[in-house]
């Protein structure tokens, strides 16, 4: 999992360097370097750093899981998320600085040692040509110079004509903010979110919680065949229980002998045990050993004499090797520590386990009953037990509880954040509201695509916590400032959501098309914790996207409207 961590966060940093070129781009060029820097700077330094702190803490909140995988993990990438945070504000500043005084003297972006062609030669060339050569255009403001388009008709071609905006803004101001405002498609948009909503719902009704130990092992790998034929011939292994008593009674002692047999029988007595056939114990197989020796009662006298009980023990040792590992002695022949192993009711694999919702119940129960007998003489006889069923019981009681935990824990770390940084509490809570949407509509979207809820997809459920802070906060930080620097009278709602989605749409687009590029290169790996981060990922861009530039936009037009209307209602009063 950790190697996999360096490729998915650097597809969920790279968007804050989307964000600054995008702010830089719509700085004046009549400004000097530093001046464009500082407004580039002021513009996204905000929601930069805003999506790095949410990111960071998502991870650290991710890291209270009680799953080391989930843990080494989290941290790894809150240390990524910091670095890449450092690095877009200093080194990528630096870099974006001194490309600034290229196209500052006039130099081309890539082959920096050459002059470009001044753009009043542009009407001479093909507009390939010119495209390639112009790299920077030092002599005109797009922004501020409308004057000096009018001088070059020439410009007007090669810049679409005199409309100073990047046609990414264009498109995101006048295509695309008007059709996802337009009555039926705000229908669709409604009702597309009330269907994800009942999927989602859905899905998490129908999870399954558990790893499946054979979706580890690759598909053409020999052991996994192994595996296979050992879950269809040899089931009875997964429920076989081992005890290890480390601090051991005196066994030749017949009062501490019995309180440790009372100890076993509760054991074998449980609703989930196959009871005292099943016990495989050395102690039982040391008396019929003896027995089968023919002395009469020569065990009656043994059992009662702790010397004689160890020197036998010995003997008996020699001829039945497998119980050798059974037993630790001290170099005088007491026993150190012994265990013993005994059989549990059997439901199936691991995969029938997982996708049985009784057998599950009844996996966590016997896990409870068991280890509280061995918890009742732990401080006499330091019991501890274990079974592969143990993994399964450990998953289905902390998955769930904990994945919540960390959604809960977030929207709750994020609100305040949120608002210390964008001082608009609808805003605050609109962030928190798509955190836990993305959150659970991965959740119940992962259930249709086959992937269990355990450790790896605990691990992107906290990435998903990252990317929705990422692509909410840009969005709602845009909305709440874009329009103030467009216009001179108090923007409407409507203004404001065309404001900024020009100034966002394209990064979160870029953020959004970089994760998955990032994340294909998974796919040709045939393994179950791979594809699983895949999935996941592909599911957290996909619903982010959507959330970012469709869901949100639209709650915050309406809520700021609402606002507005319950305002003017009040002052009319």
């Amino acid at each position: 999992m950790c190697s996999v961590m360096p490729f998915l966060s650097l597809t969920i940093g790279i968007d804050d360097t989307f964000l600054m070129l995008a702010a830089w781009h719509e700085t004046s060029r009549k400004l000097s370097v530093e001046e464009r820097v500082e407004a580039a700077m002021r513009h996204a330094g905000v929601s930069i750093s805003i999506t790095s702190l949410t990111d960071a803490l998502a991870f650290l909140i991710g890291a209270i899981a009680p799953l080391p995988a989930v843990i080494y993990f989290c941290y790894y990438s809150c240390a990524a998320i910091c670095f890449i945070f450092l690095y877009s504000m200093t080194i990528f500043v630096a870099f974006l600085s001194i490309s600034g005084r290229w196209e500052e003297q006039g130099r081309h972006a890539l082959a920096f040692w050459h002059e470009t062609a001044p753009i009043q030669n542009a009407e001479s060339e093909s507009k390939l040509i010119c495209f390639l050569n112009l790299g920077s255009r030092p002599n005109v403001d797009l922004h501020n110079s409308s004057t000096d388009l009018d001088q070059h008709h020439s410009t007007e071609e090669v810049l679409q004509k005199t409309d100073t905006r990047l046609w990414y803004q264009r498109f995101f101001a006048d295509k695309y903010a008007p059709f996802i405002c337009h009555p039926a498609t705000q229908i669709i948009a409604l009702s597309s979110f009330v269907a994800y909503l009942a999927i989602t719902y859905t899905g998490i009704q129908q999870m399954v919680v558990g790893f499946d130990l054979i979706n580890i092992v690759r598909p053409e790998s020999p052991s996994r065949r192994f595996l296979e034929l050992q879950t269809q011939y040899f089931l009875h292994d997964v429920s076989k229980l081992d005890v290890a008593v480390l601090n051991p009674p005196n066994m030749g002692n017949s009062l501490h002998r019995k309180q440790f047999l009372s100890v076993l029988a509760e054991i074998e007595t449980t609703q989930c045990s196959a009871g005292r056939n099943t016990t495989d114990f050395w102690y039982f197989s040391y008396q019929k050993y003896m027995d089968s020796l023919g002395f009469g009662g020569f065990w009656d006298g043994m059992s009662e004499d702790d010397e004689s009980f160890n020197e036998n023990l010995k003997t008996f040792l020699m001829a039945n090797e497998k119980y050798d590992y059974d037993i630790l002695q001290h170099s005088n022949g007491t026993l150190k520590a012994f265990r013993f192993t005994t059989q549990l009711s059997n439901y199936g694999n691991d995969e029938g386990i997982l996708k049985c919702t009784v057998c599950r119940r009844h996996t966590v129960k016997c896990a409870k009953s068991v280890r509280k007998i061995c918890n009742k003489y732990r401080a006499d006889l330091n019991m501890w037990s274990y079974t592969p069923l143990w993994n399964l019981a450990d998953q289905f009681e902390i998955m769930w509880p904990q994945t919540l935990q960390d959604l809960y824990i977030s929207v709750i770390v994020m609100v305040p954040i949120a608002l210390l940084m964008i001082p608009q509490p609808f805003c605050a809570f609109a962030i928190a509201g798509s955190i836990f949407s993305i959150g659970l509509g991965v959740l119940g979207f992962m259930t249709w695509w086959g992937v269990n809820l355990d450790a790896t997809s605990m691990i992107t459920i906290a990435m998903s916590v990252g990317f929705s802070v990422d692509f909410s906060a840009h969005c709602t930080y845009a909305y709440m400032t874009e329009a103030n620097s467009h216009f001179q009278h108090e923007p409407t709602p409507y203004e404001r959501l065309v404001a900024a989605l020009a100034a966002v749409g394209w990064p979160i687009t870029q953020g959004s098309f970089s994760v998955f590029l990032g994340i294909c290169t998974l796919i040709t790996v045939q393994t179950y914790i791979v594809q699983t981060c895949f999935k996941t990922v592909l599911l957290v861009v996909i619903f982010g996207t959507v959330h970012a530039l469709l869901y949100l936009p639209l709650i915050l037009m309406h809520s700021h409207s609402f606002y507005l209307f319950i305002c003017k209602k009040k002052s009319i009063k």
